[in-house]
């Protein structure tokens, strides 16, 4: 199990739906002063993201109707 899978915890998912993403992503990088922010690609477009001392990452992802969520990706190489 990766840093961002542990992390992205069910309600930190709770609170991206409540106050938006973003700022959910930023209550997890607080936490977690051991990550760093990193822009993330999803199609043609770039999203903030937060990546972990193991590669891992937890990313905003655009989801349907202009909806953000947050995701965790094991690595970037998944992202492609």
């Amino acid at each position: 199990m990766t840093i961002a899978n542990k992390l992205l915890s069910p309600a930190i998912i709770e609170q991206a739906k409540k106050e938006g993403a973003l700022n959910a992503l930023e209550t997890v990088y607080a936490k977690a002063r051991y990550a760093h922010f990193k822009r993330v690609k999803w199609g043609h477009e770039f999203f903030d993201g937060i990546q972990f001392g193991d590669g891992s990452l937890i990313a905003v992802k655009p989801g349907q109707f202009n909806r953000l969520t947050l995701v965790a990706v094991s690595s970037e190489a998944a992202l492609a």
